[in-house]
């Protein structure tokens, strides 16, 4: 991969990929499992821009197969070409300037081709720079766009609180604002009556909804295109890809 020629996204989104038939035999299990773990370590703490395609990639650690390689292989291609991308965090010129902790929600309903699980995303920044993110399947099926983008917003809120426990601890009472780009899951989030098509919904994920009652999170719309956790449930082309990145 030393002198491999690099690529402008990390998946190719047209790539059909799915879960292999037990009957074909795998390919080099270990080494794809191996090379799974070192890019993990990158989306930890420096790549955003990675999580939803290793979450993708790594259900197929099982059994993966000559094109799951060369979908690895196209991340390791994309990270030669973008060694200069990096996430910088300004210091603030005052003490005056308050601690601003942005939380953007998504989802993207029954993209999993093999089970029709949704994958539930979120990014959040603190004064505009990515300082935590997750792409990750959901475990129920969702029955429609809606409940997909209210459980992801129930994840998101979660890690708000952690934020506001955290922040509280250092003497911070700000709110953290979170944004989705849904506006039927924003109103079903504000609005404690429950209607036929969301009453099966289970209570767990009411979360936001006890939250934004009590105000410690504020929630808005953002428009889909300036969702950032866009990339945190599906890949896109080289043009969409560089607007979130």
């Amino acid at each position: 991969m030393k002198h491999s020629r690099p690529v402008s996204t990390p998946i190719d989104p047209k790539a059909p990929l799915v879960k292999a038939d037990e009957s074909e035999p795998a390919c080099e299990k270990q080494l794809y499992q191996q090379m799974i773990g070192s890019l993990m370590y990158l989306i930890t703490c420096t790549h955003p821009d990675l999580g939803f395609v290793l979450s993708f990639l790594s259900r197929f650690s099982s059994h993966p197969l000559l094109c799951h390689h060369t979908a690895v292989k196209r991340v390791f291609r994309y990270l030669a070409g973008t060694r200069t991308t990096a996430l910088v965090y300004t210091r603030r010129s005052s003490m005056n300037i308050p601690l601003l902790i942005t939380g953007y929600s998504d989802a993207d309903y029954a993209s999993c081709r093999d089970i029709c699980h949704s994958i539930s995303g979120y990014i959040f920044l603190l004064n505009g720079c990515a300082i935590s993110w997750l792409s990750k399947k959901q475990n129920s099926v969702s029955t429609s766009t809606t409940e997909s983008e209210y459980m992801a917003l129930a994840t998101t809120a979660r890690q708000a609180l952690w934020y506001i426990n955290g922040l509280s601890q250092l003497g911070f009472t700000n709110p953290v604002e979170l944004k989705a780009d849904n506006t039927s899951t924003i109103n079903l989030a504000e609005n404690p009556i429950n209607n036929p098509k969301t009453k099966h919904i289970n209570v767990s994920y009411h979360f936001t909804r006890e939250h934004l009652i009590c105000k410690s999170v504020t929630l808005s719309y953002v428009p889909t295109g300036e969702n950032l956790t866009d990339i945190m449930t599906k890949g896109f082309t080289s043009v969409l890809h560089q607007r979130y990145i």
